[in-house]
């Protein structure tokens, strides 16, 4: 009598950390900063001393740029009413940054071979760093976006006349290949 055995392989899932593990995994497109720690905004990145009408940029680096990636873009906003996601300030408008780029060191996002718009006020060509006066948390975002191309409604030269509505209806006009994101907070 022949004896016939039945074998039955099940997959063998492995998991490193917990699943709202924020770590990021290898090649994924990721957004960060020197001067934000567990969620918050550094008090030394804080309120920066304004030299006519210019302050100094927030430090940012990111890795792996998706390929096809024709050039960069990036936003960093903040809504005063939580409850309110049409009216949004933004602090930091950038765009044609060359996809090889890696990093903006502290201070130099007005310094680099890209586009920059207008600060928070639209009063000059900026970086406007939190500095909320009211207390409480206040949450901000910064998006990188990995582009198809930079968007041809978009000036070839910095432009006060771009804010958060233009450059994000620019954005939309090519295609996004890919988005890096950094929440924080700025806790008074």
């Amino acid at each position: 009598m022949k004896k016939y055995f039945l074998l039955i392989i099940l997959p063998v899932l492995f998991s490193c950390g917990s699943e709202d593990d924020s770590t990021p995994e290898l090649g994924e497109f990721t957004l960060a900063s020197i001067a934000i720690s567990n969620g918050e905004l550094l008090d030394a990145y804080k309120c920066e001393t304004k030299t006519n009408d210019i302050e100094n940029s927030i430090p940012l680096s990111w890795e792996n740029v998706p390929e096809g990636t024709g050039a960069l873009a990036l936003i960093m906003h903040h809504f005063p009413n939580p409850n309110d996601q049409t009216q949004a300030n933004s602090y930091l408008l950038l765009w044609n940054i060359d996809p090889s780029v890696t990093e903006i060191p502290y201070g130099t996002a007005d310094d680099g071979a890209w586009y920059m718009g207008a600060n928070k006020d639209g009063t000059a060509i900026s970086y406007t760093s939190p500095c909320s006066p009211s207390a409480g948390t206040h949450e901000y975002t910064i998006t990188l976006y990995a582009l198809s191309s930079t968007p041809a409604s978009l000036p070839s030269q910095s432009s006060v006349s771009v804010d958060y509505a233009t450059l994000k209806a620019a954005i939309a006009t090519v295609s996004t290949i890919d988005i890096a994101e950094l929440t924080f907070n700025d806790v008074n």
